[in-house]
């Protein structure tokens, strides 16, 4: 797993803070370990899920003030917001969070300009809508010693930026295919047939990754796949959309909502047009509006990407860096990324979301397979944001 986390402090020389205080974060991380077999002993790489308790500083020498411009104004993003509002609650500094109305870059930029430009935040994490567009102001902010990530899930890798807290969207591609077709045999399907794959946008580097590494997966057991069918970030749109595609395609037997409100929306159209149980849908991020449709049934399963955890550690580690300054901004790095900089990734994982638990193994893209149920109680931060935005 890429971004292996060799510890959660900081790096505070140089600054002066409150006494540190206990917490803990539940991380995926890399390490080997030894195992004795039979007579042999062994020592092998395992990727697992664990609750590191670390130290962290209560109360910077002056008010921090983190910035999160997120991608758009949907469910999913302030599932990402709650779990960067947790770290700013733990540590101690101001969140500036800004939601774009559209999935348009322009806005972003401005937004970040007057931040950078008026000083205004310590720290700034976002997911650019158009990764190449940010490069100029990203770098601007770098050099003006104001630290910047990218995520959560969506990169900038061209730029300066310092670390990328996400997924490999081809990665995400890849299970999203693959989950596609575990669904498809559970239901007793077999090729010919038709997969449509729904999304808001193709302008991100992230959007063509993931919808070719879906379908490259799912082309390649014989299924034929149709899309990217655009909806400019519109849940009424992405509805209206789906319906004319089960009306065309006779053959239609999957459909995939890419963004947030995509699943939402096949769910709604599947519903309407009476195909529950004729027609997959497979959505990709859980959010409130994913919650009706598992329940009716019309929503198989869905990605689950880790926003809350990946957008919580963002903000600890842009903490962290704001409180040590530029000059020592390597160490902090370091102590999260070893391999910093050849290595500037942060990958807490994915999941399976299941309406029911199907007798599936996990595929090596996934972290874990888990019911609804079971998400909402192990995930009980998260699941307490996705009802309170059904």
């Amino acid at each position: 797993m890429a971004g292996a986390i060799a510890g959660i402090g900081g790096y505070y020389a140089g600054s002066t803070a409150a006494p540190a205080q206990t917490i803990t974060v539940t991380q995926r991380v890399t390490e080997k370990v030894t195992e004795t077999v039979g007579a042999a002993t062994v020592t092998k790489t395992v990727t697992e899920t664990k609750t590191v308790t670390v130290t962290s500083p209560t109360t910077p020498t002056k008010k921090i003030t983190i910035g999160y411009l997120t991608r758009l104004a949907v469910p999913w993003w302030i599932v990402a917001e709650a779990g960067f509002k947790k770290a700013a609650k733990e540590c101690g500094f101001e969140p500036l969070v800004y939601h774009p109305a559209t999935l348009t870059v322009t806005e972003q930029i401005r937004v970040m300009e007057g931040w950078v430009a008026g000083k205004m935040v310590d720290g700034i994490l976002i997911g650019p809508n158009d990764p190449s567009a940010v490069i100029d102001i990203v770098n601007r902010a770098i050099d003006e010693g104001i630290p910047v990530l990218c995520g959560y899930g969506v990169d900038s890798p061209e730029s300066n930026r310092l670390l990328y807290l996400g997924y490999d969207p081809y990665t995400l591609g890849v299970a999203l295919g693959k989950g596609a077709l575990a669904l498809l045999r559970i239901a007793g399907k077999s090729p010919p047939g038709r997969i449509t794959y729904h999304t808001g946008s193709m302008a991100s580097s992230e959007d063509i990754a993931s919808w070719e590494g879906f379908k490259k997966t799912v082309e390649a057991e014989g299924w034929t796949v149709t899309g990217p069918i655009l909806d400019d970030g519109s849940p009424a749109k992405a509805v209206a959309l789906a319906e004319q595609a089960i009306e065309m395609y006779d053959d239609l037997v999957l459909m995939l909502g890419y963004y947030d409100y995509c699943g939402p929306a096949l769910g709604e159209a599947v519903t309407r047009k009476g195909k529950i149980g004729e027609i997959i849908v497979h959505a990709d991020g859980l959010i409130g509006g994913d919650l009706p449709y598992f329940k009716n049934g019309a929503i198989w399963a869905t990605i689950e990407l880790n926003q809350f955890d990946g957008s919580y550690i963002a903000g600890k580690i842009l903490y962290e860096l704001a409180l040590a300054g530029k000059d020592k901004w390597e160490a902090v790095l370091k102590r999260y990324v070893p391999d910093w900089p050849k290595n500037k990734t942060i990958d807490p994982g994915f999941g399976w979301v299941t309406r029911e638990k199907f007798d599936v193994e996990p595929w090596p893209e996934l972290a874990w397979i888990k019911t609804l149920d079971e998400y909402a109680r192990d995930y009980p931060e998260a699941w307490e944001i996705i009802v309170a935005t059904a």
